[in-house]
């Protein structure tokens, strides 16, 4: 080629680039697993044997405290009906495409027997500081209580890496018959900093609605027991220094992300929150899958007025199910909770054994943890709210609240 093609080559080279420049954000990079996995699971896609994908993106944000303060934390969260949105670019695509940040992430709800796909999007940081050394971090999920093989375990290079910004990877599920009840998902990279900072959220597994080891109930609640230290929070988003795990102090301890406050018509307490608030009719029978991820906080769970059956502990059914008002749980434990709420219109020879219908509490009986910011009484705690069976819905499924 002489000088002057090559002159002329580099030239329309360079217009070509200048009428179609290269995207400076490539679309998702899919981090593929196991190969024979892969296989099965797209076999079982093109037989319509996949029970339904779920998508969810990773990323930072804050969530307002019923106290005034907005903490700083990372988590799990989706656009509506779990859908596939894409790569999220920027902030305002994540604003336009995607819920609201908010810890713990949403329940994901899965059928034992059934086949199902989790894609992990990262989506990336956008409230941190440019300088701060937590960006560009990655993330995994792992289904914390399944017993699954090491390629959907969520545990970074064994075997698969972990996905950083701008990648994804499927997580491939299939749920045996006999398994049902209470677990979770989280992230474990650099667990310490990854879970403490929010990167958690509910997974129920069941065989078949308002039934639970051979038991039955009317409602259920899912109530998830957790702890943050909001200034630890805030020096990951300015500095990134993740050196200092040893030294978290937890300052917020949470019940479903919230705190009690003593102003009973504040919008963001406990008891204002329709997941947290404990609402049931007389004669009902209600199931509190209790869960906990703490730093080294060991919660005391403690209902007023009423003793729970414990009838599953970690996602297995207990052989001796056992009565108790206080239940000691620690990160990362479940329990499956009865709670029979007695029909008080029959006659009770005991006039002041139980509560009638009305309001009792329920909080963590560790004290250490029914403060947020050292102030008693904010803290993890809620209300059974027991109403006349006279006002239940004659619906049985519509929502009490």
């Amino acid at each position: 080629m002489t000088h002057q093609k090559k002159l002329s080559a580099i030239i329309f080279l360079i217009v070509l680039f200048a009428i179609f420049p290269i995207k400076s954000h490539a679309e998702e990079k899919f981090i593929i697993g196991d190969k024979k996995l892969e296989e099965a699971f797209s076999t079982l896609h093109k037989e319509g044997q996949i029970e339904k994908e779920f998508h969810l993106y990773v990323t930072d944000g804050y969530q307002e405290m019923a106290d005034g303060e907005f903490i700083y934390f990372w988590g799990f969260t989706h656009a509506k009906e779990f859908a596939n949105v894409g790569e999220i670019k920027t902030k305002e695509e994540r604003a336009d495409k995607l819920l609201p940040l908010k810890v713990p992430g949403d329940e994901i709800r899965l059928t034992s027997g059934k086949n199902y796909v989790v894609v992990l999007h990262n989506a990336g940081w956008y409230e941190t500081e440019e300088h701060s050394g937590i960006n560009h971090v990655a993330h995994t999920i792992h289904f914390h209580g399944l017993d699954l093989i090491p390629a959907v375990d969520g545990v970074p290079d064994l075997p698969y890496p972990s996905v950083f910004p701008g990648e994804k990877y499927r997580y491939l599920l299939t749920i045996p018959d006999d398994i049902e009840g209470s677990y979770m998902g989280h992230c474990h990279v650099d667990t310490t900093n990854h879970l403490m900072a929010g990167m958690y959220f509910p997974l129920i597994i069941e065989k078949t609605p308002n039934e639970i080891y051979g038991y039955t109930f009317d409602r259920e609640y899912t109530l998830v027991l957790s702890e943050v230290d909001s200034e630890y929070m805030e020096m990951l988003r300015e500095e990134g220094n993740i050196r200092r795990g040893l030294d978290w102090k937890s300052n917020y301890f949470m019940l479903n992300g919230r705190i009690f406050m003593d102003n009973i018509h504040n919008p963001l307490s406990t008891i204002n929150d329709p997941k947290t608030r404990i609402v049931a009719y007389e004669g009902e029978t209600v199931l509190i899958r209790l869960m906990a991820i703490g730093y080294n906080h060991i919660f005391a769970w403690h209902p007023h007025g009423f003793h729970g059956l414990v009838i599953g502990t970690d996602g297995r059914k207990l052989s001796s199910p056992y009565e108790k008002d206080t239940l000691l749980i620690g990160s990362g434990e479940r329990y499956d909770i009865l709670y029979k709420i007695p029909d008080f219109s029959s006659k009770r020879e005991c006039l002041s054994c139980n509560y009638g219908p009305g309001i009792s509490i329920a909080h963590d009986h560790n004290m250490m943890g029914m403060v947020s910011q050292g102030i008693y009484p904010h803290g993890p705690m809620t209300i059974f709210d027991v109403r006349p069976k006279s006002m239940k819905p004659k619906n049985k499924n519509s929502s009490p609240h």
